[in-house]
């Protein structure tokens, strides 16, 4: 169903739509996860998956990358260390600190995410047609590069 034009559109809509799609795309996410037999699947876990992917990374790199705190990067590492999902080793350069990795179950689980994400990207190509896909990427890219 479309949705209704707002002729009133302003600046403070733009993070009512960012919010929105944030959510419904995070939605679409975890619930074809966990369709496929992936329980503890959360979407707040994404990023670290989309991060760690093919090597490890320190706490304070996750954090950068994120975007959040350290505390709030170790507290989500802490929880996927409890769903097996990662582990650590003693950083070589630097023995006071941990490289955090991808378990076995959680390079599993990261595959599946990424077919997933690549599945609703070839959706909304088709849905958009892939040049105003594009755009969109292009703009949303361009509006995050004021802001870094």
């Amino acid at each position: 169903m479309p949705r209704p034009q707002n002729p009133n559109l302003n600046f403070n809509s733009l993070f009512v739509l960012v919010f929105k799609l944030k959510r419904i795309l995070e939605s679409q996410i975890e619930s074809e996860i966990q369709f496929k037999g992936i329980k503890s699947f959360k979407s707040t876990y994404l990023p670290v998956f989309l991060f760690l992917f093919k090597e490890g990374s320190t706490t304070v790199l996750i954090a950068d990358a994120l975007g959040v705190s350290k505390q709030a990067a170790s507290k989500l590492i802490h929880e996927m260390m409890a769903e097996g999902l990662i582990k650590t080793q003693i950083n070589k350069l630097d023995r006071r600190s941990s490289i955090i990795l991808l378990s076995a179950k959680g390079k599993r689980m990261a595959i599946e995410v990424r077919k997933t994400l690549h599945r609703l990207t070839e959706n909304y190509k088709s849905l958009m047609g892939k040049e105003e896909f594009q755009l969109m990427v292009n703009y949303l890219d361009n509006l995050l590069g004021l802001h870094e």
